[in-house]
């Protein structure tokens, strides 16, 4: 079993960008998702979690 990865850090602007792209209904699909994987990622969900949360398991 591998270890998880150190959460990435972000700052406030750009978290808060982050989250607006994970919301947009407007935005390429594309790039929701890799919002969305890059928050999971900040939060310290592992790399495994976040491939099936993003549907690529």
């Amino acid at each position: 079993m591998s270890r998880a990865a150190a959460p990435l850090v972000l700052d406030p602007g750009q978290r808060e960008l982050l989250e607006s792209l994970a919301r947009s209904r407007t935005a390429e699909h594309r790039l929701v998702q890799r919002a969305q994987v890059l928050l999971h990622a900040a939060d310290g969900v592992s790399n495994t979690d976040i491939a099936v949360l993003a549907g690529d398991d």
